[in-house]
């Protein structure tokens, strides 16, 4: 007993790096404006005229920007630093939200979605910055503190553009690109460099969308099964999210603060057990049972949303929505940065974060057709097929 109480001290000698704070900051800002803006787009792209599909493949064109732009991003972070690849995705996505706010027409919802995209690869280069500055073992719960940050963001960020949206359509755009300015500021004025050793030559080739790394990856049997159980994830959890909006207001008839309100609490939840619950879930039951528990919440909360014909009634299943999405993604990132080397971490995040543009590609052309030819309720349901994909996988990882 006194053997394994000193075993579970030297596992737990984590020391809070300060620089976390800048970057917690800079996260936090980013998420603030986002969550402020990209409930409304649906909603905008409906005053103008626009069918859930052809909203769907507006909010994908996001998507599809960044799986051209993120891994590259994250190889240009590598080889020129963190610190200027940060400030150029501070400055896209500052400039994406000017053109909302000035967007009554498809072609300027369109463009404004591009420019964000191509450019705007902040997570990436913030969860490579995280990586270079935390010890491998201590990955998972600062992962965790990150998505607590995250949603922090998504407190505030959905509630404040529901209810200024009310008042003008343009307001919350504005406001989330004076946001993205701040961002800015903080990365130019307090965030240190963290990459010291830069490679000397920089290869891009043609190979944009990082093909060659992601069959380089999938060779390997530990980052292949972190790679394929994040993009199913991402695919069964933004299938709903990425429709978010126009489901709630097909099945729940609702409008755009009450809309915000559900993501602010969903957001709430995820900051309560990502930085209060997840450390002590974390040692009591272990990265692997902590996971399991948190794809069966995703099923429960899909089957209680699938249900859900009321506005107060919906609260409930995002509970279990908070628990799940708080404690499912940073074990699989943590699991998949420590499946490498360090020089290669930003390399497989930008691989992981172009299969997430994947899902998120798809999930908002395939919710769109959902909504508009079929009942809302299928969205959950087959949401909660690829949990169950999912959950089968991780029970073979015991």
């Amino acid at each position: 007993m006194l053997e394994d109480k000193k075993t579970r001290q030297k596992d737990d000698d984590y020391v809070f790096d300060k620089r976390l704070i800048v970057i917690f900051l800079i996260i936090f800002t980013e998420i603030l404006g986002f969550s402020m803006v990209l409930p409304l787009i649906p909603v905008l792209g409906s005053e103008i005229g626009l069918t859930p599909v052809e909203i769907g493949l507006i909010v994908s064109v996001f998507s599809l920007s960044q799986l051209f732009a993120s891994p590259v991003t994250g190889k240009l972070s590598d080889r020129f630093g963190r610190k200027p690849l940060l400030v150029l995705s501070q400055i896209s996505t500052l400039v994406g939200f000017l053109f909302l706010g000035f967007a009554t027409t498809a072609i300027l919802l369109l463009t404004a979605r591009l420019i964000d995209g191509l450019l705007g690869s902040n997570m990436t280069v913030s969860h490579a910055y995280i990586s270079d500055i935390t010890e491998p073992k201590h990955r998972t719960r600062v992962f965790g503190y990150t998505s607590g940050v995250f949603g922090a963001g998504l407190i505030f960020g959905p509630v404040i553009g529901g209810v200024l949206y009310e008042i003008s359509s343009s307001l919350p755009m504005f406001l989330a690109a004076g946001i993205s300015l701040i961002s800015v500021i903080l990365v130019v004025l307090f965030l240190p460099e963290t990459v010291t050793h830069k490679p000397n030559k920089l290869s891009l080739g043609w190979d944009i969308i990082p093909v060659k790394d992601a069959i380089r990856f999938m060779k390997t049997p530990k980052v292949r099964t972190s790679l394929v159980m994040f993009f199913i994830y991402s695919t069964g959890f933004f299938l709903l999210i990425s429709n978010f909006t126009l489901f709630a207001q097909t099945q729940l008839h609702v409008d755009t603060a009450q809309i915000g309100s559900y993501l602010g609490w969903l957001g709430f939840l995820r900051v309560f057990i990502q930085t209060v619950l997840i450390a002590r879930i974390l040692r009591a039951i272990g990265e692997w049972t902590m996971l399991k528990t948190g794809i069966v919440a995703m099923i429960i909360s899909m089957v209680g949303i699938a249900f859900s014909q009321e506005y107060l009634l919906f609260f409930v299943p995002l509970v279990f929505m908070g628990y799940g999405t708080g404690v499912i993604r940073p074990v699989l990132l943590s699991k998949l940065t420590n499946s490498v080397t360090q020089s290669e971490t930003a390399t497989v995040i930008g691989v992981n974060n172009s299969l997430t543009s994947i899902a998120q590609i798809i999930t908002p052309i395939a919710g769109g057709f959902m909504i508009q030819y079929w009942p809302s309720q299928t969205i959950p349901i087959v949401s909660i097929l690829f949990f169950l994909v999912l959950l089968s996988i991780s029970k073979n990882k015991d």
